[in-house]
């Protein structure tokens, strides 16, 4: 009995592994089919001129040739294949089977280390042999499996696969920063998350950290210098900070208590891509076989770029921090606005100090007549003088209607005497210039009257639309000094809350 339990036990292994290799071949004929599909596909698409068809079809058919022949090269190293064969199925919730080490690859063990995490296993021995070959590769693909899978708590450290922050975040690093911001590697998963971005939003020294979270942090405020002020001298500058400050508080508390120390939502698909491509990637001895592949399937697909890498950039540590805080993840924006509370405290001061400035004691507004000094309790009388002077002047008139009318008048008389001595056709002359002289008079009092209404309806407009402008200017004086009084409160409780 004991003979055939053995004999079926070794029979069964062999059919195990025959059932792997088996499915190891086909993907691997699946793979050549899709591409061989996609070639078609691109090729029946092909257009242009008959060069330009040409020259794409053979670049086409020459990548063709040489991702086979690449092919038959990448068969040297089946047992690396298979390792990621068997990753992808454990990927896909079949399991990775019996896993066989593969010349110094580091996927294997840690593969053969992890297979069990979702249920929390995790074979010591041989995750020490991956992360001996390879520490940030097997820590990677330790955390970003387990975002997958589950069994997170068998991660003892996030530290290797989330090291200080670059100028350009590779994608498993961002991966790894959303699952910690989002609470899955609970609280000392997000501190260090916190940390890195704090030491990175630090060390920013050229301000342009400091205006983009000034953008979104204190967006641009509503409040606005009547028009009447004519710009308001520092009156708009110190009101708007005033607004942007008590916005900017509210919208760090809010951000902060958002924070729930729980897992927020699924897992950022980015995760589960990082993964795959981590995967993807091969062995060392692969890597230039594997990347040329990449090259030469995008030229037969057609697109211009290779496909990207588990470590390309995937944005500026800037721009990535940015869009976290105005994430919609509560987690994750709480966790960029403490990171970047240097940063906000700083803006936060310059708000401050920005509204601080005194309304000014006096504005020089622009009227119809000039320009008039105007203060809180009324205009300057000097400069109020010039304007209605220049009001009462725009009204005078300069009118020859009167030495018109004396002139005719005379030419009347003379021609009246004329036509009493010489004979009566001269009075014809005497009275065309008589009634010449009667007009003109009249017309040059009607203006005269008309221009004393202009006069009063000018000085009177002026005096008004100053009045205006004097209760507007006392106005928005009050309104600053209301709002200033709120400053030095909301810059305290912006600095407490970040402490």
């Amino acid at each position: 009995m004991s003979d055939d339990w053995w004999t079926d036990h070794r029979q069964n292994k062999r059919l195990a592994g025959l059932e792997e290799d088996l499915s190891y071949v086909s993907a691997s004929l699946s793979q050549a089919r899709a591409s061989q599909n996609r070639l078609k596909a691109e090729l029946s698409k092909v257009s242009g001129s008959l060069e330009q068809r040409l020259n794409r079809l053979s670049a086409a058919f020459d990548a063709f040739v040489e991702i086979s022949d690449l092919r038959v090269t990448l068969g040297l190293f089946d047992s690396h294949g298979r390792v990621r064969h068997q990753a992808k199925q454990l990927l896909a919730g079949s399991g990775a089977g019996d896993v066989s080490d593969a010349d110094g690859y580091w996927l294997a063990p840690a593969l053969i280390a992890l297979r069990g995490v979702a249920d929390g296993v995790v074979d010591e021995e041989a995750l020490a042999l991956a992360t001996a070959r390879d520490p940030l590769r097997a820590c990677a693909f330790h955390v970003l499996l387990t975002s997958v899978l589950g069994g997170r708590s068998t991660v003892p450290s996030l530290a290797p696969a989330m090291p200080a922050l670059p100028a350009e975040v590779p994608s498993y690093q961002r991966a790894v920063w959303l699952l910690a911001a989002d609470g899955f590697f609970g609280a000392d998963g997000w501190d260090l998350a916190r940390e890195r971005c704090a030491e990175f939003a630090t060390g920013v020294t050229d301000g342009s950290l400091v205006s983009a979270l000034r953008d979104v942090a204190a967006p641009r405020a509503a409040v606005q210098v009547p028009k009447e002020l004519d710009g308001g001298g520092s009156l708009p500058n110190s009101l708007q900070a005033c607004e942007k400050l008590a916005v900017l508080r509210t919208w760090v508390t809010e951000a902060l208590d958002g924070y729930t120390n729980e897992p927020d939502g699924e897992p950022d698909e980015l995760a589960r891509t990082s993964l795959e491509l981590l995967i993807d990637e091969g062995s060392p001895v692969e890597l230039p076989l594997l990347a040329r592949e990449r090259e030469l399937r995008s030229v037969i697909e057609g697109t211009e770029t290779a496909k990207s890498t588990w470590d390309s950039p995937v944005g500026t540590a800037s721009e990535l921090l940015r869009a976290d805080l105005a994430s919609d993840r509560p987690n994750r924006r709480a966790l960029a606005t403490r990171a970047s509370g240097s940063v906000l405290v700083t803006v936060a001061e310059e708000l401050a100090e920005t509204a601080r400035v005194e309304a000014p004691s006096s504005l020089d507004v622009r009227t119809r007549f000039g320009r008039v000094t105007i203060t809180p309790s009324g205009p300057d009388a000097t400069s109020m003088r010039k304007a209605l002077d220049l009001a009462e002047r725009s009204a005078l008139v300069d009118s020859k209607r009167r030495e018109v009318a004396i002139g005719a008048a005379v030419v009347g008389v003379i021609f009246l005497v004329l036509g009493i001595v010489a004979g009566w056709g001269w009075l014809f002359v005497a009275v065309a210039g008589l009634g010449t002289a009667v007009y003109q008079w009249l017309s040059a009092d009607k203006e005269r009257r008309n221009a004393v209404l202009a006069g009063e309806h000018a000085t009177k407009s002026l005096v008004t639309d100053v009045e205006k402008r004097v209760e507007a200017f006392a106005k928005t004086r009050r309104e600053l000094r209301e709002r200033q009084a709120a400053v030095d409160e909301d810059l305290t409780a912006v600095r407490t809350a970040l402490a």
